[in-house]
């Protein structure tokens, strides 16, 4: 027992000797390492307009919720920026009961984004938590894809309809990073703006308008970790 406690006294000095040893050269790595990689989880629904609009008006098409791989560069102390691609999607089921019939529709959307973010550090509070503003412009392509049944009193038929098409979107808010170890750090943001540059902005059917608190803000953020290479 006396030669395990000594042991691990022995390896407590030696880790905290060379702590001491490389805390000098820590930041000057960071300064260094300026390519980051990371993933970003967003809660943001977007939606894209497709122009034909072949979906039935019951029908939830062109809403995604994207995953991103991001690779972004530091340029100054200040500024930071960032481009990512993104893949996103949503199903939907519904039942509409017609004259002539009732009209199942089960539909699928798949959206790939791009998104390119500046970064602006506002402020560094107590030197380990970077406050900054973002700003994003993020192109997206979606499809929708609706496999309709029809049932009435002759029978049952089976179709497919297809919509695509693409719209470009801005969002703006702020944020926070955090240290998790010297190469790893997350970021949390929340986006106060939102808006789609090439399509309709519908107060009911967009960016979750209708449902304000809490669920609006949840609806508003940005989760991330990245990894300085």
């Amino acid at each position: 027992m006396k030669t395990l406690f000594l042991f691990l006294l022995l390896s407590l000095s030696t880790i905290a000797a060379v702590a001491q040893v490389n805390s000098d050269s820590t930041h000057k790595n960071e300064q260094q390492r300026r390519v980051t990689i990371g993933v970003n989880v967003n809660t943001i629904s977007f939606h894209i307009y497709y122009e034909a609009d072949k979906t039935p008006g019951a029908v939830r098409a062109g809403y995604f919720v994207p995953v991103s791989l991001n690779v972004g560069y530091q340029l100054t102390d200040r500024i930071k920026l960032q481009a990512g691609l993104g893949l996103g999607g949503d199903t939907h089921e519904v039942t509409e009961q017609l004259q002539n019939g009732e009209h199942n529709y089960r539909s699928r959307t798949v959206a790939f984004a791009v998104s390119v973010s500046g970064y602006l550090t506002l402020l560094n509070l107590y030197k380990k938590l970077p406050v900054y503003g973002i700003l994003a412009i993020v192109p997206a392509y979606g499809v929708t894809t609706t496999h309709v049944t029809e049932t009435d009193d002759e029978g049952s038929r089976n179709y497919i309809i297809a919509d695509s098409g693409s719209d470009v979107f801005a969002i703006a808010g702020l944020g926070f990073n955090y240290k998790v170890s010297e190469r790893i750090y997350g970021n949390v943001s929340y986006f106060f703006y939102k808006t789609n540059l090439t399509g309709p902005n519908s107060t009911f059917y967009d960016w979750d308008y209708g449902y304000p608190g809490a669920r609006s803000f949840i609806k508003s953020l940005e989760l991330g970790m990245n990894y300085r290479l």
